[in-house]
């Protein structure tokens, strides 16, 4: 017999699955995956009041950038912290997940701002131009 002729071909086993891959996530386990935190950005417009440092009665657009859990709970902690800010007349005009986003913002003081909040949980940022009252 040759060496050719003795060798034999062997299949190999198939891989058995693991517990994580054979189980369906159960509802407790989408719930926590739900419940890690994200970051949210959102743009609000906010009349300023005495404590803000300008114009009493000028309305604003405000930058903030929250991290929670869901969206509901970070534009409820970011409105809160704008009230106790001196922020009046809060309206939420946009929000979005920007958990994982891999590009950097080309704005520095944006960049900056979701760094922070990255950090610490909350940035706001604050744009000084007043915003002109709609007829």
């Amino acid at each position: 017999m040759s060496a050719q002729e003795s060798k034999t071909t062997r299949k190999a086993a198939p891989k058995k699955a693991t517990a994580k891959q054979a189980a369906p996530k159960t509802g407790a386990q989408k719930a926590d995956a739900a419940s890690k935190p994200h970051l949210f950005m959102m743009l609000f417009e906010a009349t300023a009041g005495a404590k803000t440092g300008l114009r009493m009665g000028a309305r604003h657009a405000i930058m903030v950038f929250m991290v929670a859990s869901e969206v509901k709970h970070a534009t409820g902690k970011a409105a809160k912290g704008l009230q106790v800010t001196g922020w009046s007349g809060i309206t939420l005009k946009k929000a979005g997940d920007i958990t994982g986003q891999k590009q950097r913002f080309t704005d520095k003081a944006l960049d900056r701002a979701a760094q922070t909040a990255a950090q610490k949980g909350a940035s706001f940022l604050v744009y000084k131009e007043e915003l002109k009252a709609q007829a």
